[in-house]
C-alpha cells in the first residue's frame, strides 16, 4: 500500500476513530474563573498618525514596547520614525490594513474570545497563572527578517500579536515566507500558538537526555497541553497540518511507526537527524512525498496523548512535571496504531 494514499474505507474509519478519541466529555467548567483579557491595539493607534512627529510621539508614549519590538533604543527613535511613517502613509499599506480591520480577520471578538478560553482554563489548572498583557501591532512587515519573531512574542508578562502576519493566503500582501507556512498563519491559530509557547514554563524536561524521543515527548506534552487548555480548537490548529493531513496521517501512522523503528530513529542524538523530523519542513520525504513536515513531532503528540488519555487518574499538571521522556513512552505503549474502543 502507497503511503498516504487515499483509500476510502480506511480514511473514513480512521476519521472516526480520531473523532472518537478525542472528544470533550468531562471538560471542566471554567465559567466562574475570572480573568483578566487585556488587548491593547496599537496598530490603531499607529495608522492615526498624521505626520513623523506623531508616529515619534507614539514610539515614545510606549518606549518599552517600541524598544524591545522593534530591537532600537528610545536615542534612535526619531530615525525610526522617519523609516516609519513612509511605511504607514503608503495608500497600498493603508488598504492593507483597512483589510485586516474587517471581520474576516479581526475586526470581531475572535481573539479576545480566543485568549479568554485559554487564559480561563490556564488560571483554572494552575491558579497562580498572571494573565499576559496582550499588544497587536501592524507594521506592514517592517524590519521582517532584522526584527525577531515580529510575528508573535510571548512570554511571561506579554504577548506581542503582529497581526499583518496572520491573514493567511487571503491578505492583501503576504510575508516573505514559504507557501507552506503562509497556509497556516491565520487569525484562528495566534491563541493556540502563544499557548504552545507559554506551555514551556510548565514543561519539564531532563536536559541531558538529547534523543530524538526525548524532544518528541516534550512536543507532544506541549500539544497535549494546549488542548486542554483551549478544547474548542482541532488538534490540526496546533500542529500547524490541514485537517487531510492530520486524517491522513493519523490514517498511516502504522507506517510511519514502522519507519522510526526501522531506521531506528528514537534514540538518535545527532542534530541533522533530529532536525529533519522535528524541525520546520513542508514535507518528510524520506518516509514519503505527502507525508508532512514536524512528523517527529506529531508521533510525540501521539505519544504523549495515549499516555495521558489512557490514565485516568493522571492530571494535566502530573504530566507537564513528568521529566523522564523514556517512562512515558514505556507507561503510553504506543506502537503505531489507531486507539481502539
Amino acid at each position: 500500500m502507497k503511503i498516504f494514499a487515499k483509500i476510502g474505507l480506511l480514511f473514513l474509519v480512521s476519521v472516526c476513530l480520531w473523532a472518537c478519541n478525542n472528544n470533550t466529555d468531562g471538560e471542566p467548567d471554567v465559567s466562574n474563573v475570572k480573568v483578566d483579557v487585556k488587548i491593547q491595539h496599537l496598530d490603531k493607534e499607529l495608522f492615526a498618525c498624521k505626520t513623523e512627529e506623531d508616529v515619534l510621539v507614539f514610539l515614545k508614549k510606549y518606549a518599552g514596547f517600541a524598544s524591545q519590538y522593534f530591537n532600537t533604543t528610545p536615542a534612535s527613535f526619531p530615525a525610526l520614525a522617519n523609516k516609519l511613517f513612509p511605511q504607514i502613509s503608503n495608500p497600498a499599506l493603508q488598504e492593507f490594513y483597512q483589510q485586516s480591520q474587517e471581520k474576516e480577520f479581526f475586526g470581531n471578538q475572535n481573539l479576545e474570545n480566543d485568549f479568554k478560553e485559554a487564559f480561563q482554563h490556564i488560571k483554572y489548572y494552575y491558579p497562580n497563572f498572571k494573565e499576559p498583557k496582550i499588544y497587536t501591532i501592524f507594521t506592514g512587515f517592517f524590519g521582517q527578517g532584522t526584527i525577531l519573531n515580529p510575528e508573535l512574542r510571548v512570554n511571561d508578562s506579554t504577548i506581542v500579536v503582529g497581526i499583518d502576519y496572520f491573514m493567511g493566503e487571503k491578505g492583501k500582501y503576504l510575508p516573505d515566507v514559504y507557501d507552506y507556512q503562509i497556509k497556516k498563519m491565520s487569525p484562528s491559530v495566534i491563541a493556540p500558538q502563544a499557548v504552545l509557547q507559554l506551555s514551556s514554563r510548565y514543561n519539564a524536561t531532563n536536559t541531558q537526555d538529547r534523543t530524538l524521543l526525548a524532544e518528541m515527548v516534550w512536543y507532544g506534552k506541549s500539544y497535549v497541553f494546549g488542548k486542554v487548555m483551549m478544547p474548542s480548537k482541532a488538534d490540526s490548529v496546533f500542529l500547524g497540518y490541514s485537517d487531510e493531513q492530520q486524517n491522513a496521517t493519523y490514517a498511516n501512522q502504522e507506517v510511519v511507526w514502522a519507519y522510526f523503528i526501522d531506521n531506528k530513529l528514537l534514540y538518535s542524538t545527532q542534530d541533522p537527524v533530529k532536525g529533519k523530523y522535528i524541525g520546520e519542513r513542508p514535507s518528510t520525504p524520506e518516509i514519503g512525498p505527502a507525508c508532512p513536515g514536524g512528523i517527529g513531532r506529531w508521533v510525540g503528540f501521539r505519544i504523549v496523548s495515549k499516555y495521558y488519555y489512557d490514565d485516568e487518574k493522571l492530571t494535566i499538571q502530573d504530566l507537564m512535571k513528568e521529566h523522564d521522556a523514556q517512562r512515558i513512552f514505556e507507561a503510553s505503549k504506543y506502537k503505531g496504531l489507531p486507539d481502539e474502543e
